[in-house]
């Protein structure tokens, strides 16, 4: 599977854990991260987050190897299918050298209206850009 967006993470020293491990909470941030910068970058100009937002409503994780201080990590990002109201994206933290997949998700996000606090149909803009990102994927 391609990948066409990736997000170089720097480690910090407050990431670790008393196991010389980069915390299980911390690498969420790092997945936090990475998704933010793949909308800026599809979406190509700011998103207004007080007026709609796309949400995390479900989030499957395997931690499948540690990440340490001295690792290089990046997040690559990809969404594989459009939705209604949602979309549904992988992310893994990757070694940058050898490659090793350290954690890998499977996400479900909503469009969400926070004044109305109701989820709301994707924007067809959104959904344009992200097709023309990503190229051939599932749409519902």
């Amino acid at each position: 599977m391609e990948f066409k967006h990736i997000k170089k993470i720097q480690i910090r020293f407050g990431d670790i854990d008393l196991l010389g491990h980069v915390n299980n909470g911390v690498q969420l941030s790092y997945l936090d991260l990475a998704r933010m910068d793949y909308l800026m970058q599809v979406y190509g100009e700011d998103i207004e987050w007080k007026d709609s937002a796309l949400i995390v409503a479900h989030l499957t994780i395997d931690y499948l190897s540690s990440i340490t201080l001295n690792d290089k990590v990046e997040v690559h990002t990809r969404i594989y299918k459009i939705g209604n109201k949602s979309i549904a994206l992988y992310q893994n933290i990757v070694d940058s050298m050898s490659g090793e997949i350290k954690t890998k998700t499977s996400q479900v996000m909503v469009a969400y209206d926070p004044k109305n606090g109701k989820s709301v149909p994707l924007t067809e803009i959104l959904k344009t850009r992200i097709e023309e990102f990503e190229g051939e994927m599932a749409v519902e």
